[in-house]
């Protein structure tokens, strides 16, 4: 009878060294794709953050301003607007003589204008938006008449060549020769943390029922948000310089002189969800912005800083030597 023979104990050890170093190659082959598809879904999450975020500022700022005829005339209650019923709630109320959602007569109207956010609200109605980051509001009408129903938390503008009445949809408009409706918009951009602690941009927009005084999440992610303001200083519809925040002056905040606001460039600086415990540099990481380099820790975080510049389409009022 023929014996067969087994593995020997030294045939056995290899054949488990072998096993192992396979093994781990294996895990170390599958850690590197967990690695690579974390890594894609978190830059996939920050573009897409990204071209949000973008596109809601770049759409209220193409048409900051806009008032349909009287979009380059100075809107006063003592001479062209007229405001209907009573207002109740919290304003969003920014730095000016006459910068809440209505004009007030006092000075010029703003319907555009930023600032810096310091260890104070930059803002009447923000609370807790993060220190360093720019806070934007405007004003505007939107683009398409109304001539259907109107929406009864919504201010409307009824306007002509010659004066404007802001109205709330659940009244009875004031019959004017030639007037057209627009739904009329205030809104007010800021970033803060959420209550997850993730920061995310935030939107007060204007209603009849709580006037500014409702903040609304818009994207997550966002984590820092400035501004710089393309300036026309001689009337040739060019770009002569552009001014960071805090270097815009109230004169051209209230158009004045021979200089006005043409184009705006957004800088944003988004932050991925969750942390990457693989994503770390060892050192802290700086992104030049407008107004200051923005410097993060070492946090496993990955970020994106992206930017575009946004064309403002209306035109404003010049009053060449005129002081507020």
């Amino acid at each position: 009878m023929k014996r067969q023979r087994g593995f020997s104990l030294t045939e056995l050890l290899v054949a488990t060294v072998i096993g192992l170093f396979l093994i781990a190659a294996t895990f170390s082959v599958l850690g590197v794709s967990s690695a690579s598809v974390r890594s894609t879904g978190q830059m996939t999450q920050l573009q897409e953050a990204a071209r949000l975020a973008l596109r809601l500022v770049e759409e209220d700022l193409t048409q900051a301003g806009f008032f349909s005829d009287l979009s380059a005339i100075d809107l006063s209650p003592n001479t062209n607007t007229t405001l209907h019923g009573s207002v109740a709630g919290v304003d969003c109320v920014g730095k000016g003589m006459n910068n809440g959602t209505f004009p007030n007569g006092v000075g010029h109207f703003r319907t555009l204008w930023a600032a810096q956010r310091g260890s104070q609200p930059a803002i009447s109605c923000e609370t807790a938006a993060r220190e360093g980051s720019d806070v934007l509001q405007l004003k505007r009408l939107r683009g398409n008449v109304v001539n259907g129903s109107l929406v009864s938390n919504r201010f409307y503008a009824l306007l002509n060549l010659n004066e404007l009445h802001f109205f709330t949809g659940q009244q009875v408009p004031p019959p004017i020769a030639g007037g057209r409706i627009y739904e009329y918009q205030h809104r007010v951009y800021y970033v803060k943390n959420n209550a997850d602690s993730v920061p995310t941009l935030y939107r007060h927009s204007l209603s009849s029922t709580a006037l500014m005084g409702v903040a609304e999440p818009l994207v997550e992610g966002v984590e820092m948000m400035r501004f710089e303001f393309g300036i026309d200083s001689n009337g040739d519809s060019v770009v002569d310089a552009y001014l960071k925040t805090s270097d815009v002056t109230d004169s051209l905040w209230d158009q004045h002189r021979d200089a006005e606001i043409i184009s705006v460039q957004v800088h944003l600086l988004l932050r991925a969800f969750h942390q990457d415990g693989t994503f770390r540099a060892g050192m802290t990481r700086t992104y030049p912005m407008p107004g200051g380099t923005v410097s993060v820790p070492d946090d496993g975080y990955r970020r994106k800083q992206v930017s575009t510049t946004v064309v403002i389409r209306n035109p404003w009022l010049k009053t060449t030597g005129e002081t507020p």
